[in-house]
């Protein structure tokens, strides 16, 4: 109904009836102070942008708003294989949603320090993990960095649970910077400086059927 973050809505519903009450009372000030504060709650948590992710199966989109820093090669944290790792700054000003990149299960999650006692890669201290895998038994992992401050992260998503393609996982803000690893064999299209949106714009394709053990059924 309103073109506001789930996350956020009781901010910004709950600031502007304490406005709206303040003024009817007379008190002008702090009234107006608190519509300010409403508009600005809105501005944060606003979910404006209409996402569409593009119609190639394997096609992989931007998980949040912002403009692609790096590729390079690396490994990923979850599996340990070998795999491209884009790094993408969120911009400064949002909208700060985090989108799946590609449908897939979500196997695991790892916020190391808070929500696992798991050894867990280095590459994840101080972010928050997920580890996915598609139907064609391809994984790929994502990362939000928790070490920047201001920061609000809410994520649905739970172990176990489907997402599909260019779907919310939930907010994670202010600014900060995501990773996502993807197998060696993935085409990516994205290039360093290119401004993304998330859950809309193409940033690269993943292979097909991963290889299986012999003997195992295909996906």
């Amino acid at each position: 109904m309103f073109p506001i973050a789930p996350e956020g809505r009781l901010f910004v519903v709950g600031t502007a009836w304490l406005a709206v009450i303040t003024l009817l009372f007379g008190y002008t000030e702090p009234g107006a102070f608190l519509v300010t504060l409403a508009v600005a709650l809105l501005l944060v948590f606003r979910d404006f942008v209409r996402r569409d992710p593009p119609v190639q199966a394997l096609g992989l989109v931007a998980p949040v708003d912002g403009v692609v820093q790096s590729l390079d090669q690396g490994t990923d944290p979850f599996t340990g294989k070998p795999a491209q790792r884009i790094v993408i700054r969120q911009r400064a000003l949002g909208e700060y949603h985090l989108h799946a990149p590609q449908e897939a299960k979500l196997l695991r999650r790892a916020w190391p320090g808070r929500d696992t006692g798991d050894p867990v890669d280095p590459q994840l201290n101080g972010q928050l993990g997920f580890a996915f895998e598609t139907d064609e038994g391809q994984g790929f992992s994502l990362a939000f960095d928790l070490r920047r401050w201001p920061r609000f992260v809410r994520v649905g998503a739970v172990t176990g649970s489907r997402i599909g393609r260019g779907k919310r996982l939930g907010f994670a803000g202010f600014g900060s910077t995501v990773t996502l690893w993807v197998p060696a064999k993935s085409a990516l299209t994205a290039r360093p400086g290119q401004r993304v949106f998330a859950g809309m714009d193409r940033i690269g394709d993943l292979p097909g059927h991963a290889a299986r053990p012999t003997g195992e059924p295909g996906g």
